[in-house]
């Protein structure tokens, strides 16, 4: 019975080595999910960059992703975003002919919701490349402060968002990791508070953050 149980011992432990060198050679367990927060860099394109052309690192993202097949996953994207910057004197006219000649301070921030649906090329290893889109809308709101007044509009939009990043696990078993992305964002979103009417506006993305993987 001692001998038996030696051998079951032995056997058992041969097994689990080897899973566990099998699970170490393939990176890791398969995410079940992950959710993640990002540190965002923003970098304004075209009309949107004439209104505000400074880079902003003022703001964040909340995002899940759930795997429904080897890969393939889908989520969400939650988070807020603000760029600045003020501008030296211009004159403005108001409606009643009056005008103001002064330096002027220009923001923009914004609330994205968006659904995103991805695919990651290595799931299970330490370090996985992935691409994915997001689709939704943003809530917006433009300030233009003169002095003591502040011009502003409230816009809803509609925006696409593809991504291209690497989810980077700490250990094989580790259920925490990082996360490092680039994405382009499009929306229907525009300006009217300086000469005529922006162009729909876009941007691109820098994002870093932590990752918490569920298995």
């Amino acid at each position: 019975m001692k001998k038996i149980s030696i051998i079951i011992c032995i056997v058992l432990f041969a097994w689990g080595n080897s899973s566990a060198q099998e699970l170490k050679a393939t990176g890791g367990f398969m995410p079940h999910s992950y959710y993640s927060f990002s540190w965002n860099t923003m970098f304004t394109l075209g009309d949107f960059n004439k209104w505000v052309s400074s880079p902003s690192p003022a703001g964040f993202n909340f995002g899940g992703r759930y795997f429904i097949d080897k890969g393939f996953n889908l989520g969400f994207n939650i988070g807020w975003q603000r760029v600045s910057q003020s501008y030296g004197y211009e004159t403005y006219y108001g409606d009643d002919g009056s005008a103001i000649t002064a330096t002027n301070y220009r923001f923009t921030w914004m609330v994205p919701f968006q659904v995103a649906a991805g695919y990651m090329f290595l799931p299970t290893k330490m370090i996985s490349p992935y691409v994915e889109i997001g689709i939704g809308g943003d809530y917006m709101e433009h300030h233009l402060v003169v002095q003591e007044y502040d011009f502003y509009e409230k816009r809803w939009d509609f925006s696409l968002t593809p991504e291209i990043g690497a989810l980077i696990k700490f250990g094989y078993y580790r259920s925490w990791g990082a996360i490092v992305a680039f994405n382009y964002k499009w929306t229907t979103n525009n300006i009217q508070l300086i000469g005529d009417k922006s162009g729909y506006l876009s941007m691109m993305g820098l994002k870093l953050g932590l990752v918490y993987i569920l298995n």
